[in-house]
This record gives structure tokens, sequence and C-alpha cells, in this order.
């Protein structure tokens, strides 16, 4: 009887709090993804009834239900919200309804799927003689049991294989030591161990740069609206305007953050930003700008006399600040390891001209720069267009024309020359090979369409029409004729 009526006591305020977080779960939820807010799934309860447990929805909605039984970390079919659910726990709630119900109790095993149930050797279904728990032994002790599974295993054989055999002889010691008191240490060291467990060394570790740009962001906002009343204002003085901004301030950052999080701020691997990604800064910022100017004037927080314009100034602050140091976290990133991949290779490289300063030379150098472990320092470009000489392409210079090629050759130790000239005929062509051959300097032709011909020169000019174009492969583009 006391284990019922504390059943009965905790699942109350739990479900008291769960009536407190449910508009704010089930609002993330449907702006996620499509489907129900909540999840009913069978379990194994007492005595191997199956009975309907309740959580909230953290996977994509399906006609048909798709792979196994248990989760692992990285699971694709678990969504954006569902997976901030999962680590705070909070997808777990909805089942104080099964401990009021009866059909859960508040500290046991864990309820089974029936499938994996099905798995369990004959001696360990003495399990399935007590009430399936919210918490227990095993809950704590496999608080975050998602980063159990090795990358890349079956995770349904993992478990039964692996993790099943460590739990069932913790989930048996409990049942045969079972007592009240003993109870009352696991709900107390069950909710110490959901707080706790959010947030582990080794999930900061892997999402620190996420988690980096998150704190950059929240960071932002704040100094984003401070800066607009400034601005606005001209000043901080203790009027009735500024108890304002004081109350909306930690609205921005309150706002601003969830939407962020649904427009996949911090899903992006910054060296590869994009334009696509920028846009997404603005829609983001966007959106949460017009949540804000209406959460404020619909509680009456801005309605009197705050000026308009601050609004107007946070936003354009804000898309600004969020689009330029991302960029400038790419740039840095790429910076440092082009520099750390000189250092390596720096005495290694072949020091190469381009010939042709036009439109292929420029996709010519931007290939080499971008090209991975290939060991060439770019020296410069030899075009036969007065205009150009001097002049720089992506700061690499024009040193000279092919009369220069000889001299040049001498003075910067040339070791290859990449030719990359689309509109010349094949008898301009015929005459660049032939001086680099005098020279001794190995050739190698590059297209404007990423194609290469090797081992000599090309017998007409280039189109889609050269023998083999089309059949070398991108990253044999470089594998020319030394």
């Amino acid at each position: 009887m006391l284990t019922r009526g504390l059943d009965i006591f905790v699942s109350i305020i739990g479900l008291l709090l769960f009536l407190v977080m449910l508009p704010w779960i089930a609002l993330f939820i449907k702006l996620d993804s499509k489907g129900p807010v909540f999840y009913l799934c069978n379990r194994v309860g007492k005595d191997g009834k199956i009975f309907r447990m309740y959580k909230f929805r953290t996977m994509y909605e399906t006609p048909i239900h798709l792979g196994v039984s248990v989760s692992p970390q990285g699971d694709p079919r678990v969504t954006p919200v569902g997976r901030v659910l999962r680590r705070l726990k909070l997808n777990e709630f909805p089942q104080f309804l099964n401990v009021l119900k009866g059909d859960m109790t508040l500290v046991g095993p864990r309820p089974e799927t029936p499938d994996l149930a099905a798995a369990y050797p004959e001696e360990a279904k003495r399990i399935f003689s007590v009430k399936p728990g919210l918490v227990g032994p095993n809950q704590i002790l496999g608080r975050n049991e998602e980063e159990f599974y090795p990358p890349g295993v079956d995770a349904r054989q993992y478990y039964i294989e692996h993790i099943l055999p460590q739990k069932l002889p913790v989930d048996l010691q409990y049942i045969d030591d079972k007592s009240f008191l003993k109870d009352l240490k696991y709900i107390f060291l069950g909710a110490l161990a959901t707080f706790t467990g959010a947030i582990t060394r080794r999930h900061l570790i892997e999402n620190r740069s996420q988690l980096f740009m998150l704190l950059c962001d929240a960071s932002l906002c704040l100094i984003s609206f401070t800066l607009a009343h400034f601005l606005r204002y001209e000043a901080f003085s203790h009027s009735e305007d500024y108890l304002i901004f004081l109350k909306l301030l930690p609205w921005a950052l309150l706002i601003r953050i969830p939407i962020f999080l649904h427009f996949g701020f911090y899903r992006t691997l910054i060296r590869y930003l994009t334009l696509y990604d920028i846009k997404g800064v603005f829609s983001g910022v966007t959106l949460s700008s017009i949540v804000l100017v209406s959460f404020a004037f619909l509680t009456g927080m801005a309605g009197n006399g705050y000026a308009r314009g601050v609004f107007f100034i946070d936003w354009f602050c804000l898309t600004t600040m969020l689009s330029v140091y991302r960029v400038l976290l790419m740039k840095i990133y790429l910076h440092l390891k082009t520099k750390d991949a000189t250092n390596k290779n720096n005495n290694h490289k072949k020091r190469v001209l381009i010939w042709g300063a036009g439109d292929a030379g420029e996709l010519c150098l931007r290939y080499l720069l971008k090209k991975q472990g290939q060991p060439y320092e770019i020296i410069g470009f030899i075009d036969d267009d007065p205009k150009k000489r001097g002049k720089k392409l992506r700061g690499i210079k024009v040193l000279g024309d092919r009369n220069h090629l000889d001299i040049l050759t001498q003075i910067y130790k040339i070791q290859e020359m990449f030719v990359a000239i689309d509109t010349a005929r094949p008898h301009e062509l015929e005459g660049l090979y032939k001086v680099c051959q005098q020279l001794a300097l190995p050739v190698k032709w590059f297209s404007q369409e990423f194609r290469l011909i090797t081992g000599g020169y090309p017998k007409q000019p280039y189109s889609s029409e050269v023998e083999d174009y089309h059949s070398l492969a991108t990253d044999k583009l470089i594998a020319g004729r030394i």
C-alpha cells in the first residue's frame, strides 16, 4: 500500500508539471515534424500483459513502423526536437499517466517491447513478475544507453548480445532486494541522474562546435537588442523606456533560440557554410523578430510608447552579426587548414605555372587550391594578353607571356606547366606544347569543363567531341604525364 500511495502522490505532482510543459512541448513537436504529439507503444507489463505506454513523439511519423525497437545515438528516425526531448528525458513525462493508472510503478525494471522480451532467457522472465517502473537501477546506470552502441553495428543484435546480458542481472537483483526505502533511494538517484546526465563530458566534446555557436548566438541576441536600444535612445537613462527594455531583453533570447534551433542553425558544418545557410540565418532572425514584436505588443510590454525602431535596428544588427561571424569562422578554419597542409607539404610541392589567365585559368586555379593532398605551389600565370600583365587573379600574379617562359622557369624554378586556354586553336596548342618540350617542362592540359588531356597536346580545340574527355574522372584531373 505504501508503494501504491507513493505512486499516486508522485504521479499527480508529475502530471501537474507535465500540464505546465505540455503546450510548449506540443508546439515544438508540431513545428518540428508532421504527426501527433503523443506516441503510444506496446510494452510488456506485470505477468506478461501488454499495455499501452505514453510518450511524447520523438520520431518522424511513417505509415508503417520502420527500423528496430532500440534506438542508438544518431538514429535518423529521431527528429531534431526529439533528440532534445530524449536528452532531457522529457519524452518520458507522459508515463506518469501510466503510473497513475496502475500499469507501471515509480521504481522497477524498465518496460520492454514484446519482441525484445521474447529474447529474454527463461530464468530472466521473472522480471515480468513485478510492474515495470519509470526509474530503476538500470535507468540510472544506463542513463544515456543510446551512447553504448558502437558505430555501424546491428542495434537490435548488439542490444540482445551485449547490453541485455548486463541489464538482466541488475533487474533480478533489484527484485530480490526490493524494499520501500530502496525505492525512495532510487527515486532520488533517478531524479539526480536525469538532471546531471543530460550533459556529459562526451556530449560536450562531440558537440563543442555547435555549443560554441549556440553560446555565441545567445550572446549576440542580447548584445544586438542592447545595441538597438542604445542607438535608438542614445542612452541608458532610468526612464520608462529603459524599464521596458529590461523586461524585453530576456525574451529576446528565449524567443529567438528555439526558432534558431528549428531553422537548423547548429546542424551545419561551419567549414561547408554556403549561401543557403546565410539565407537560413536571415529567415530565422526575421521570423524570431516578428514573434518578438508580436509578443511585446500583445502582452502590453511595448504598448506604452516604446520605439518600434528598436526592433528594426535589432533585426538588422543581429542578421549582420550572425552572418558575418559565421563567414569569419569559415574563413579562419579554411586558413588554418590550408596553413597546416602547407606546412606539411611545403618541402615536397611542385612549383607550377598556369598558362592562361582567363575563365579556364581561374577554374584551374580554384581546383588546384581546393585539391587536397596535391603537392603544388602555384607561382603565377602567363598570358599573351598585354592588358593582363602584372594583374592578379585570386591573388596570383600574371608574370608575363610565352616569350618569358624560359626566364620565368629559371627565376622561379618552375617544375610543371598547366595549360588552361579553351579558345586556343590546334596549331596554337601544338606550339605551346613544343615550347614546354624545349624547356623540358612537363605539361598538363586543363579545360573549362574540368577535363584534362595528358601525355601530349590535343589534336583539335577543346570540345565535347574530343576523344576520352568524358571518361576522365575528376580525381584524375591532375594525373598527367611527368
